[in-house]
């Protein structure tokens, strides 16, 4: 090999060596998972909602699908800043979470949704044709460090629930009896802690829990027409 030729290969030796691969500026995305219980009445055990799609309102092309236990596990890309995660699935409503803010990973999402009849049947209760043109929003006012992963009821009772800014049009809110049924009678919730405001006129909205001696969070919801929102525990109205 001529001097020149040996120079040449030693200088590009050096050279490749003396590469770095350059760290990437791009944030991690955010880990989010849960899981999707099918909402039953008293004396029988929650569900899990199987084969259900998964997938953010703010994000439609972030999606997975529920296993057979109910479980979901999805990658949120770090750009996005809210997340609201809607649930679709055969013989249920189409329905969603609150609106996050996104700040980190996320664990213990819920879906708590009833099947089409149960659905109906709670309507029924409560006397009400649902709307197509508005939605259905459902929270619990939540015990504080208690939430749908533990036996037995979990509601602060004796709280009242306010949303803002007013909805044009509404019917409630309806709080839930111990029996978890919405109870038409009551001025504030039980130790369910369920509460339901109807035919909602879609848009954007904040719900409050009040109680003397008791701070909640509150919460965002998009309520978007024939959709059911369903803040439910650990994410809904929390004792803090």
């Amino acid at each position: 090999m001529s001097p020149i030729r040996c120079l040449l290969v030693a200088s590009l030796l050096l050279t490749a060596c003396g590469e770095e691969t350059a760290p990437s500026d791009e944030p991690s995305p955010h880990q989010v998972s849960g899981d999707a219980f099918a909402f039953t009445l008293p004396g029988t055990p929650y569900g899990r909602i199987m084969g259900g799609r998964v997938s953010v309102l703010e994000a439609p092309e972030v999606e997975t699908t529920t296993d057979d236990e109910g479980h979901f596990a999805l990658e949120l890309p770090a750009t996005v800043a809210q997340a609201t995660f809607v649930i679709t699935a055969d013989g249920f409503p189409e329905a969603q979470t609150k609106t996050f803010d996104i700040t980190g990973d996320l664990e213990r999402v819920t879906f708590q949704v009833p099947d089409d009849s149960l659905y109906t049947s709670l309507a029924g209760v409560l006397q009400l044709t649902t709307s197509p043109d508005h939605c259905q929003l459902v929270t619990t006012v939540t015990v504080v460090g208690k939430s749908i992963y533990d036996a037995g009821a979990h509601g602060e009772a004796g709280a009242t629930v306010t949303i803002d800014p007013a909805p044009a049009e509404m019917d409630g809110p309806v709080y839930f009896n111990s029996a978890v049924i919405p109870d038409r009678t009551r001025t504030d919730t039980s130790d369910d802690g369920g509460v339901v405001i109807a035919n909602v006129t879609p848009g954007t909205y904040t719900l409050s829990a009040h109680k003397d001696g008791v701070s909640f969070e509150t919460i965002t919801v998009a309520c978007r027409a024939g959709v059911l929102v369903n803040a439910s525990p650990p994410y809904g109205l929390q004792a803090l």
